[in-house]
């Protein structure tokens, strides 16, 4: 449901406003209104002095630096999830993170740099492990170097192009020894005079082929030293390691309120941002502002008890020309299914929240559509085993609760129809349905679905008839009793033509629909001689369109009968594959389709006849920021 909204002016004392602003964004009951965007307060704008001005760029500063720290230290954040925003002295804070931010920057760079070493580490050996068969001993040689490359071997010709170059600039003076190190590669070693290494590594740059590179603190030791020095280093690297996040937990633990200081300075900045759409006179400020009606008495206490006399809660007058923003306030079974009228957009104040409507009839037309005993019970196991991965709160968790209760609807429209895993369980044990075998009463299953869509289109008209008349819009009013009477009597004119009603309901059926047409007609003014009509044939087909739901619940039935034909059909352990996976088949689109077609009927057939989309969610001063799908908040 829309919780009424009222309008307040809150008045006090400069002196005053900032244990004012605290208390509200403490106390989330208020959404700030513009003083410019407000009508009914005609006051300038409170300007903000150069104090506050220098309060607010240090504090954002400080909030940029608290930032980068913490996605830093993702542990730390998590350990204040939800908590209300703690008293901090901002100085200390400020001087703490100058203190101590460079020394855990540096614990992490460190921490950083040895996994990165563990990583890198190990393909080094690997590479070194394939090239030192190909390493001379050195014993005797001074002045000369080593350099070792890999060569794609689908590029070998490269080698024997740059012994070639060395050969001649050189004049022999130089050894290269190659060979094939592994299926696509081939390793070679070079042994030349430590005078010539400019040469030589112009030389391999101009050739395009690959150098071994070693890890700086390796690069200068021959290369049978290097690899004993990093098979060391790497047998010490997982102790280092262990060290090095030692030290970075022991400084979370110092440091636990960082978390708590950043939600602090971000609620610190938001009451000296909302200074500006405050109203001032010389010595008082004005802040107007919406509440939730029933939390009027409420902000009244809250600010006696936590500022004092000098500030005074006044309700105002809504101005025709404002609209109070959106609240829902629903049962928890009915909350899931507000993210589904928020797909669309919320409705408008004073309007019809359709969230409780939703909850009766979207899993009733999706059980009505797949209606099997087995299937139904797997989405009931799946919605109640993903539960507890998904969380308390989010859109995917009010979805795994749809359709947890729409899986509930499915068993029992299983036994309405007698089908467990389609045919299967009659065949096997002899289950027999409630009330209609859906493979053999066709007629009876599409009549059902057109009187199951005529109830609910009339009661879609029947509450746009009621909103229309709440909002005093005559003109929507009139448009909507003359299509509820033009449909009433058309059902009863169907009634008269099928035999089910007496033949005296036919002349009062004409007339309604004429009446109705008048009406529809009148409202639409010069284009109702057009749209009325149409308009009538409308919401025919809206009435036929739910024909959908006996449609997919006999191609459901059909897939089951095919899956348990084929499995019947062919050896049993064949037989129980081949069935198990048109199952899975059936039940994937099981899922999906009426899901999809459950939100199609109420999102354009049903909808379209009385809600009212656009408004504009309740979002109070010091609510959350970041819940784009629940941007109305619960108390």
């Amino acid at each position: 449901m829309l919780v009424p909204m009222s309008k307040v002016n809150i008045v006090g004392h400069r002196l005053s406003l900032d244990a004012t602003l605290t208390a509200l964004h403490r106390g989330k009951r208020v959404q700030v209104i513009d003083v410019n965007d407000d009508s009914g307060v005609r006051l300038p704008p409170l300007t903000v002095d150069d104090r506050q001005l220098r309060t607010t760029e240090d504090l954002r500063y400080l909030r940029a630096r608290l930032d980068a720290l913490l996605r830093l230290l993702p542990e730390m954040e998590k350990e204040h999830p939800g908590q209300p925003v703690p008293e901090v002295d901002f100085d200390v804070l400020r001087a703490e993170v100058d203190e101590a931010g460079p020394e855990i920057e540096a614990l992490l760079g460190e921490l950083d740099g040895l996994r990165r070493e563990s990583e890198t580490l190990p393909k080094h050996l690997e590479t070194l492990g394939r090239l030192l068969p190909l390493l001379p001993d050195m014993t005797g040689l001074e002045g000369y170097e080593t350099t070792a490359l890999l060569v794609d071997a689908r590029h070998a010709t490269i080698l024997g192009e740059l012994n070639a170059h060395l050969t001649t600039e050189l004049e022999g003076n130089f050894e290269m020894v190659s060979d094939r190190v592994d299926s696509r590669t081939i390793g070679a070693v070079v042994i030349y005079p430590r005078h010539a290494s400019q040469l030589v590594l112009g030389r391999l740059g101009h050739e395009q082929v690959s150098r071994v590179r070693l890890p700086g603190q390796y690069e200068a030791m021959p290369f049978r030293q290097a690899m004993v020095a990093m098979e060391s280093r790497r047998v010490e690297l997982p102790a280092a390691i262990e060290t090095a996040e030692d030290a970075v937990t022991d400084f979370v633990r110092a440091h636990p309120h960082w978390a708590g200081g950043r939600r602090a300075v971000a609620a610190r900045l938001e009451q000296l941002s909302a200074i500006r759409s405050l109203g001032a006179t010389p010595h008082t400020f004005v802040l107007s502002g919406w509440v939730p009606t029933e939390e009027l008495a409420d902000l009244r206490d809250d600010l006696q008890r936590e500022v004092g006399r000098e500030v005074v809660v006044h309700e105002a007058d809504i101005e025709s020309d404002e609209e109070p923003p959106v609240l829902l306030r629903n049962p928890r079974p009915v909350r899931p299914y507000e993210s589904l009228v928020k797909l669309l957009q919320i409705p408008r104040y004073g309007t019809l929240d359709p969230a409780t409507l939703m909850l009766i009839f979207l899993p009733l037309f999706f059980g009505m559509m797949l209606g099997d005993v087995v299937y139904g019970a797997i989405i009931v196991l799946g919605a109640w085993l993903l539960r507890r991965r998904l969380g308390t709160v989010g859109f995917a968790h009010d979805l795994d609760r749809v359709l947890m209760l729409s899986g509930v609807w499915t068993v029992i429209w299983g036994f309405v129809y007698g089908e467990f895993l389609g045919d299967l369980g009659n065949r096997l044990f002899g289950f027999e349905p409630l009330w209609i075998n859906r493979e053999e009463a066709i007629e009876p299953l599409l009549l059902f679905a057109l009187a199951v869509g005529a109830v609910h289109i009339t009661l879609g008209l029947v509450l746009g008839v009621w909103q229309a008349y709440q909002v005093k819009d005559r003109r929507k009013l009139g448009e909507r009793i003359g299509m509820l009477l033009a449909l009433i009597a058309l059902f009863a004119i169907t009634g008269v033509a099928a035999g089910m009603l007496p033949d005296q309901f036919m002349t009062p059926a004409i007339a309604g629909v004429i009446v109705g047409l008048v009406l529809l007609i009148a409202a639409g003014g010069v284009m109702g001689l057009l749209l009325g009509p149409l308009e009538v044939m409308g919401t025919i087909g809206n009435v036929l369109s739910y024909l959908r739901i006996a449609a997919i619940g006999l191609a459901s039935v059909y897939l089951a009968r095919v899956a348990n034909e084929l499995g019947f059909a062919a050896p049993v352990w064949l037989g129980i594959i081949v069935a198990t996976l048109f199952h899975a088949l059936n039940l994937v689109l099981g899922v999906f389709s009426p899901t999809i077609q459950a939100l199609r009927l109420h999102y354009v057939e049903f909808f379209g006849k009385f809600y009212e989309s656009g408004g504009k969610a309740f979002r109070p001063f010091g609510g959350d920021e970041k819940d784009p799908l629940r941007p109305t908040y619960q108390r």
